[in-house]
């Protein structure tokens, strides 16, 4: 009987509520309340869902990132700093994953800018006649010869 009720409180018009007596309208009341919370709980679920989501979306988006800086010559330990200088979100492809080409450009770019992020490569000289067996110049000093003097 509860579902006929049901069914008749849905195609019950505006004029016909003042007909209805006050414990009826009550119920009515509590079952639209209930089913708002229902509604309500459902959607703080979905929320938390998709935020999980995102952040794991985050994760994988930054981890390619770090692949291809690792891959374009950053440093390990520059790898941190990298995400302050190569925003994720400016590195996304229209399908929404990492483009390639613009982490290239922005690496390229970031080399001039903080070489410091990329393995230095030692200056050699061609020829052992300068008097030294190994084969970083002279004109180089190191830090033992700048606190020794």
């Amino acid at each position: 009987m509860t579902d006929s009720l049901d069914d008749q409180d849905d195609q019950i018009v505006d004029d016909e509520l003042a007909k209805l007596p006050p414990e009826r309208l009550a119920q009515m009341l509590r079952d639209k309340r209930k089913a708002e919370a229902t509604v309500r709980g459902k959607l703080r679920e979905t929320e938390g869902e998709r935020d999980t989501f995102a952040g794991t979306v985050a994760s994988f988006q930054t981890g390619k990132l770090h692949e291809l800086a690792k891959a374009g010559g950053v440093l390990d330990s520059a790898l941190a700093d990298v995400d302050t200088h190569l925003k994720v979100e400016e590195m996304l492809g229209e399908d929404g994953t990492i483009d390639g080409a613009k982490v290239t450009a922005a690496l390229a770019t970031l080399k001039t800018e903080r070489p410091h992020y990329f393995p230095q490569v030692p200056y050699t000289s061609g020829s052992p006649s300068n008097g030294h067996t190994g084969s970083t110049s002279p004109s180089k000093a190191n830090w033992g010869d700048v606190l020794n003097g």
